[in-house]
């Protein structure tokens, strides 16, 4: 059945339903709750659904940064316990199981429902005698894991180090001595069959360039070298391949990551907008580097690589990955939300950004500092050896002087590998703050549900300098299914 779903929000003679489909585990036997909030059967699987939801309670919220912290999209789901026959469930594992949650007509087949929400389960508790609550939490949280616990293993000394990682370009780095007698140094885990890297360029002794010869000729994560080093021992290497071909865009190593490091709930293609993100490859083709030689969180290491271009990693509600950017775009066809699509008496100033007149943006970073080098190498290449960025900043000096701000901006690190690349974020952000921006809020009509985050909008409305179309972007979405209202942040 072919269902225009705003049409249909917006009817007054539609049957509302909201489904809840939870995998969990119970007793250890993996099993599937069906849970709704008015009494529905899905006809084709002959299986009928527990009216137990509170439709009340569906309140999902989807948030973009503005301050460059991560952020995750989150909600509850209530379910009715009067009279206490669910109260095992609270025993049953919940945590990082996945749920889905729809909305459609009772009259509908199970098919045409509309997903909604497609997530985690961040646990169940009880928040009354009366409820249970699932609180849902979207599938970022399945990368709130360690990107590698592989440890060296063996005798040596070095045996309970992790193995370190390498994606992309990294400068400088220092490889794991993995086995002493024979010089063997590791930059990056895997075998032959496993995760290939390009390759090291070059390895030095305290800054001055040694040969070396590969463990393995095909994947090139281990080398040896040929004499004792004097001191410290270092190289730079062009890290994962991927599909035999060597990957240094943001893009494209945050969907290997995922897919392929962390837990045990990796990605797939599936949980993926496979579709976005190869768009933003294609607009964010800047080089990164980013080395791992110590726990880290692999969230923690994608939204590093994300921010390099000033990106985010959210998922949409449809649970799929995608990298979003805090910019307004001034779009000639941007949907339009004016004085109709807003409830009267709603809308209001949640807050305003502070005007910056300069951005220093740290790019090449040198990943083993090393300062006062004494071998003969030239002195530019001390220096270089010896900070850990390089820097460019960008400047407006009107609004410099006009908002009397300071001369020296606190830099922001990336993983960018050129100055022309950190050069162009620089002015990007420069762009972006160096005129007043707002975030309004407001609750809209049934039309706004349609809205995406990220999306770029036009709005227009009688108060607070939008008496004019302002061009804006949606940073906030709350949709509430109970009432049909979505409570909305955008950035103008």
């Amino acid at each position: 059945m072919a269902v225009n779903f705003t049409e249909w929000l917006e009817d007054p003679q539609a049957i509302r339903c909201v489904l809840v489909e939870a995998a969990i585990s119970v007793g250890g036997v993996a099993v599937k709750r069906y849970l709704s909030s008015k009494n529905y059967s899905d006809s084709v699987a002959g299986r009928v659904y527990d009216p137990i939801v509170s439709s009340d309670s569906i309140n999902l919220v989807e948030r973009m940064s503005v301050d460059g912290q991560p952020s995750m999209s989150f909600g509850d789901v209530e379910l009715i316990n009067i009279d206490g026959s669910i109260d095992s469930w609270l025993r049953d594992i919940w945590v990082n199981k996945n749920i889905t949650i729809l909305i459609g007509d009772v009259r509908w087949l199970r098919e045409d429902f509309v997903t909604i929400f497609n997530g985690t389960i961040e646990d169940i508790d009880s928040r009354s005698a009366g409820t249970l609550n699932i609180k849902v939490r979207d599938k970022l949280q399945r990368l709130n894991t360690p990107i590698s616990e592989a440890r060296l293993g063996g005798v040596s000394a070095n045996k309970n180090e992790l193995i370190p990682l390498c994606f992309g370009e990294c400068f400088n780095v220092t490889p794991l001595l993995s086995n002493p007698a024979t010089l063997e140094y590791r930059v990056h885990t895997g075998s032959i069959g496993a995760s290939a890297i390009e390759g090291v360029i070059e390895v030095r002794d305290n800054g001055v360039p040694v040969s070396f010869a590969y463990v393995e000729s095909l994947v090139k994560t281990r080398f040896t070298l040929s004499a004792q080093p004097f001191g410290q021992v270092t190289c730079s290497v062009q890290g994962v391949n991927d599909a035999s071909a060597w990957i240094n865009t943001p893009s494209k190593i945050i969907k290997k990551i995922v897919k392929e490091y962390g837990g045990v709930n990796k990605f797939v293609d599936a949980d993926i907008d496979l579709t976005q993100l190869s768009t933003f490859d294609t607009a964010n083709p800047q080089p990164v580097g980013v080395y791992v030689e110590s726990r880290e969180n692999t969230l923690t290491v994608c939204n590093q690589l994300a921010a390099s271009v000033g990106a985010q990693l959210v998922m949409s509600r449809i649970g799929k990955l995608q990298l979003l950017k805090l910019e307004i775009s001034p779009l000639v066809d941007a949907f339009t939300v004016d004085e109709n699509d807003i409830i009267r008496g709603s809308l209001s100033i949640s807050a305003k950004l502070p005007v910056k007149a300069a951005f220093k943006v740290n790019f090449d970073k040198n990943w083993t500092v090393q300062p006062g080098l004494q071998t003969g190498i030239p002195k530019t290449h001390k220096d270089m050896y010896a900070l850990e960025y390089v820097s460019v900043t960008a400047q407006d000096n009107t609004v410099k002087t006009a908002y009397s701000l300071d001369s020296e901006p606190i830099a922001v690190d990336t993983l960018l590998s050129k100055e022309s690349d950190a050069t162009t974020e620089a002015n990007r952000l420069l762009n972006l703050y160096k005129q007043p921006r707002f975030v309004v809020v407001f609750t809209g009509t049934p039309r706004l549900i349609q809205l995406s985050l990220g999306q770029q909008i036009k709005i227009k409305y009688p108060r607070f300098g939008m008496d004019s179309v302002k061009d804006g972007q949606v940073i906030g979405l709350s949709v509430n299914w109970a009432n049909l209202t979505t409570k909305v942040e955008v950035l103008i």
